[in-house]
């Protein structure tokens, strides 16, 4: 028997069986285990070969990890990595110290080390972001920090070189962490980006810098980081932008805004349209190509949470719009105020042509609720802004009652949100004027009680529209609301004392007789005017009212008692009050 290799072939054979009769094993092995663990009935020697009926994975359900969840999920490489950069950083600064207190190093060369250490962080990091992308994040980090340091230091601290040149080297840092950002696609480098450019005029500030200059700057900036935030779909992006943009402006109108009012307008309507129109645009087009225009994962926010942001987004953009309009008011502080309620009523029609919009097959409806709110809020600064008194307590309520019925008709809930709202610093409002004012001149005949008027039958009105279980807090209050009412308006007259009482009393037999839903509400009203004619009408009518009211309400009651005796619930079982009356007397 010939020998290939010095072995006999039979002897190779015995080794390739005993190593098949391993496998065999070690397979059966296996999949005794995955039957235990998945708990499958049956006998385990009757699972056939694997050669003949290959095991078809069990598919798992993917979740939704955390913020927590996915940072402990990262592995040690995440926090050993942040914390060796951290302690580089320290040891560096500690090295620099020493070496400065010690007279070795001389101004020049701690700049020109600072270059260089950033050159060598850089280095490693693009070289390693294939294999160790955590680690590539965090070296890039460092050498742009390094670098931002090195800059401030060498204009600040040591006057080595002039202003534009500092400048200028800053901003290379800037789009330099841009470029990175968009090469690996990491939206960490982008923040960092937006943060130092931002900082960069901070930084190197000098008494001879300008407002335009710095309004000028961050437009710039900001419409760089607006296109990367519209391809990219970043939202860590967009609201460091967002809250960076407006944190600059507020430091920018301390600088005497009215001298510099026109840059100042200038920089708000930059940030207004960047914050609105690219983000909702970003919206539609994601809706029509969600392949091309797809939102990345991140550990704040997953891409199937679309409802938090778009949530997220209408907080944006109802803050921005509002902002936008006081920046603008402040920075040329009229001393009329008519001008700026149109505005805020024109900016109100354009949210709702958008809203308009996003409401087509081919928009974005989840984005529909925010712009009708926001113009709901621009509506009502703007009625502020041109109405004082009675017609601006009137125009809240239509209003409010407008936002209702949208929301009865869009089936939007936020909306309806924004109503009840609206509607609750119109009650406050009322309540104020109802108990806090004085009396009028005038019953009922005067513009006062024809806008209170208005605003209860707004608040009856609305119970048409909003959930069943929240109108009986609407009908409490309108019903409280006519009650002080009656009592400033018809306290005026003469015997008004006496007047108020017989008119709550015929209010309450109205809602007794003529709204049955409403009975248990007339009944307690009725006693309640009872209780008012015993303590307070007892001692302040005059003696012959006295006695016409005490007969009436003795009277009234009288004739209660004989039509309800037989008990409420027969009454209410046909409909009306008078049905239990009739059948008890049978």
């Amino acid at each position: 028997m010939p020998k290939p290799n010095g072995r006999p072939i039979e002897e190779r054979l015995e080794t390739l069986e005993a190593a098949v009769e391993n496998l065999q094993n070690t397979l059966t092995g296996l999949i005794e285990a995955i039957a235990r663990r998945d708990k499958v009935s049956g006998d385990l020697a009757d699972v056939r070969p694997i050669t003949t009926k290959p095991l078809r994975p069990r598919r798992l359900q993917p979740s939704i990890p955390g913020p927590f969840t996915t940072l402990l999920s990262r592995g040690p490489q995440y926090w050993i990595s942040r914390v060796g950069i951290g302690l580089l950083l320290f040891g560096v600064a500690f090295l620099f110290k020493y070496a400065v207190d010690q007279g070795w190093l001389t101004p020049e060369i701690r700049v020109v080390f600072g270059l260089a250490l950033g050159a060598v962080l850089a280095t490693i990091g693009f070289r390693v972001h294939t294999a160790q992308r955590w680690f590539s994040q965090i070296v890039l980090g460092g050498a742009a920090a390094t670098w931002y340091i090195t800059g401030f230091a060498a204009f600040q601290l040591f006057q080595l070189v002039s202003h534009p040149v500092a400048f200028a080297f800053m901003v290379l840092v800037t789009v330099f962490l841009f470029w990175a950002s968009v090469r690996q696609d990491e939206s960490v480098l982008a923040v960092l980006a937006a943060v130092g450019g931002l900082g960069t005029p901070f930084l190197l500030y000098t008494e001879a810098g300008s407002v335009p200059a710095l309004i000028a700057y961050t437009s710039i900036l900001l419409v760089g980081t607006s296109a990367i935030y519209l391809f990219k779909g970043w939202q860590s992006l967009l609201w460091v932008t967002a809250l960076g943009g407006w944190l600059v402006l507020v430091l920018a109108f301390g600088e005497d805004p009215g001298a510099n009012r026109v840059a100042l307008q200038s920089g708000v309507m930059v940030v207004w349209l960047l914050f609105w129109v690219v983000p909702v645009g970003r919206e539609v087009l994601a809706r029509r190509e969600p392949s091309k225009w797809s939102y990345p994962k991140s550990w704040v926010l997953e891409p199937r949470e679309v409802g938090v942001r778009h949530n997220q987004l209408a907080v944006l953009l109802i803050a921005t719009a509002v902002a936008t309009l006081y920046a603008s008011h402040v920075a040329w502080r009229p001393t009329d105020d008519t001008v700026w309620g149109v505005i805020a009523l024109v900016g109100a029609g354009l949210y709702g042509l958008v809203a308009w919009y996003l409401s087509r097959p081919d928009g974005v409806p989840a984005l529909r609720p925010a712009h009708i709110i926001t113009g709901a809020v621009l509506t009502a600064l703007g009625i502020s802004l041109l109405f004082r008194g009675h017609a601006e307590i009137v125009l809240f309520a239509v209003e409010a009652l407008a936002l209702h019925l949208l929301a009865k008709r869009l089936g939007e809930r936020s909306v309806g949100t924004a109503g009840h709202l609206l509607f609750g610093l119109v009650a406050l409002w009322l309540a104020q004027r109802l108990t806090a004012e004085p009396p009028p001149e005038t019953a009922i005949q005067n513009w006062r009680a024809l806008a209170d008027a208005g605003v209860i039958a707004a608040l009856l009105l609305a119970t048409r529209w909003i959930n069943r279980r929240i109108a009986p807090v609407y009908w409490v209050a309108a019903h409280l609301a006519i009650l002080a009412w009656l009592w400033r308006e018809l306290s005026v007259l003469p015997v008004g004392d006496g007047i108020v009482t017989g008119a709550w009393g015929v209010y309450s037999l109205g809602l007794l007789f003529f709204m049955p839903k409403a009975r248990t509400v007339g009944l307690a009203t009725l006693f309640a005017t009872a209780g008012k004619l015993v303590l307070f009408d007892l001692s302040q009518v005059e003696p012959i009212w006295r006695i016409l009211l005490f007969l009436s309400f003795g009277a009234v009651f009288l004739a209660l008692g004989y039509y309800f005796r037989s008990g409420w619930n027969r009454g209410e079982e046909n409909g009306s009050p008078q049905a239990g009356g009739r059948e008890g007397g049978r």
